[in-house]
């Protein structure tokens, strides 16, 4: 399972399908690897949502989950995946972040990326799902030399817009509600 990161939004998104994944890479996202491994086939489909006023997607395996979204405007995309039925050594972690608008959920094997998004405000929704296999992340790059603003005038003077989760510079403090989006407002002159 692909992982790629939309560092304007702060959504993940996982998919199997490679072209959907190098079509997200040649719009912007960020691919950050294998995510973890899925099983071809199980009795334990992973359901995937769509938000169409967010842009957000959603994974479950709870059909009732599913279907009070559909009720509720998400659109059903099909299965995304599956989950292992018998393996349960490869558990995928569900977190939920109640102050974003975009991006509201993660999926992950760490929990080191748990602990560290509970400390930032996040909950632990526990368990979602278990692969078959580990994870494996994109080999790393040089750095980049790093970007810091000092404050949003900085940031709007070098942008000219708010700067969002994930980009060179973000930081929680410039972000006042925490929401992924700093420097919100144009700071008055």
């Amino acid at each position: 399972m692909y992982r790629m990161y939309n560092p304007h939004s702060g959504e993940h998104f996982y998919t199997s399908n490679s072209r959907e994944r190098d079509n997200l890479r040649r719009v912007g996202w960020r691919y950050e690897g294998i995510g973890w491994r899925a099983p071809a086939r199980s009795n334990a489909p992973v359901y995937r949502m769509y938000n169409p006023n967010t842009g957000d997607h959603h994974y479950t395996l709870n059909r009732a989950e599913r279907d009070k979204l559909r009720r509720v405007g998400w659109r059903y995309e099909g299965i995304g995946w599956y989950s292992s039925d018998s393996n349960r050594s490869y558990p995928l972690y569900r977190q939920f972040n109640p102050r974003a608008k975009h991006g509201t959920h993660n999926y992950t094997m760490s929990r080191n990326e748990v602990r560290t998004l509970v400390r930032a405000g996040w909950r632990d929704e526990g368990i979602a799902w278990y692969g078959v296999g580990g994870a494996s992340p994109v080999p790393s790059t040089p750095a980049k030399p790093s970007t810091h603003y000092k404050n949003c005038k900085e940031v709007w003077n070098a942008i000219g817009r708010p700067l969002h989760r994930g980009e060179p510079g973000y930081s929680t403090d410039l972000d006042s509600d925490h929401d992924g989006i700093a420097c919100e407002t144009r700071p008055k002159y």
